[in-house]
């Protein structure tokens, strides 16, 4: 007896063909493009905050070299306390301040009659200390202060030599700045005298405003080329003429309690600072 055939009815092939016929028809009419992979997006990496730059503070302006052939500018009146780490070097007339003026008690005065800047410079000991007497740089050695303030003039006059004054005096500075090299140092200029007094009190016929004005000169040159400061107390006493008044002058050269205390005002308010 014969076995009956596993072959697909040939009808059913011939839909089958037709089948796979469309589908590769359909295929090439309408191509798959090509597989595509996008890109994931980039993610912007995270950048750190710019450190803010310090404020740069604004650098100050160096103060000016002081203009030593300029005297001391007026200024704000300093406290009384000012004159208390001071040293006065002078004759009779500082002497005068030094009583009259209400100078600060704990200023020191160096300070002698008739006292020149010569007489300084050879060591003439007429300060006392103690019970002994001692020369002005050896007094002025003995303690340090803040401040030195000169008066020399009127004595010197008699020697009819502006120049060679000033050429001592410029040892004196040198001086004085050896010895106290922190301190400042005041020349001041010589005041006038009241001629009309000068003449009934006898005072020698050589002190003259004349002979001021010619030594003031010279201090000012000398006060530029030292580079120390210079204080023209003399303004604060002459008059048009160039005079001391004759109710603040004593005896023409000396002055009364109110001419003192004028001396010490334009101290006050003349220092530089």
């Amino acid at each position: 007896m014969s076995r009956p055939s596993t072959r697909p009815p040939q009808w059913l092939m011939c839909i089958l063909m037709l089948c796979l016929s469309a589908l590769l028809v359909a295929w090439l009419a309408h191509p798959a493009g090509p597989l595509t992979i996008r890109a994931m997006p980039e993610v912007p990496t995270p950048t750190a905050a710019p450190t803010p730059a310090p404020a740069s503070s604004p650098t100050p302006e160096p103060a000016p070299a002081p203009d030593y052939s300029l005297p001391v500018p007026a200024g704000e009146a300093v406290a009384a306390e000012w004159f208390d780490d001071a040293v006065f070097i002078g004759d009779s007339r500082t002497d005068g301040l030094h009583l009259f003026s209400g100078v600060s008690a704990k200023a020191v005065f160096l300070e002698s009659t008739g006292l020149t800047v010569y007489e300084v410079m050879e060591g003439k000991e007429v300060i006392r200390l103690g019970r002994e007497k001692v020369s002005v740089l050896d007094a002025l050695a003995q303690n340090t202060c803040g401040k030195v303030y000169i008066s020399l003039g009127v004595n010197e006059l008699g020697y009819y030599d502006p120049d060679d004054f000033a050429r001592v005096y410029g040892t004196l500075i040198d001086a004085v700045r050896e010895c106290q090299p922190n301190a400042r140092l005041y020349i001041q200029s010589i005041i006038p005298v009241n001629t009309a007094k000068c003449k009934a009190n006898d005072v020698p016929y050589y002190v003259t405003n004349e002979g001021i004005a010619s030594y003031n000169e010279a201090l000012s040159a000398l006060c530029a080329e030292k580079e120390v400061w210079r204080v023209d107390v003399d303004r604060a006493f002459a008059d048009d003429t160039g005079e001391v008044p004759a109710d603040l002058s004593a005896d023409g050269v000396h002055f009364k309690k109110e001419g003192y205390a004028l001396w010490l005002d334009y101290l006050a308010t003349h220092t530089g600072t």
